[in-house]
């Protein structure tokens, strides 16, 4: 059997390091980039922009890079 010298230790340092990628990923995912954050404060003011076409769009997005 393959398994035969593992112990619940080594088991349960595995697992805790396991937790602690988990906990790092879910902080990464729920960062926010700061400029990402001041367009999301200005959506909620109802400060959003129409386009006539996905160029002009991307030249705005140029602009206010």
């Amino acid at each position: 059997m393959q398994y035969a010298n593992v112990t619940l230790e080594m088991v349960f340092k595995k697992l805790e390091g396991i937790e602690r990628e988990l906990e790092e990923i879910s902080e990464d995912v729920h960062r926010v980039k700061p400029n990402y954050a001041e367009k999301l404060k200005e959506i909620e003011k109802g400060k959003t922009h129409s386009f006539k076409n996905l160029e002009e769009m991307e030249k705005h997005m140029d602009e206010t890079s």
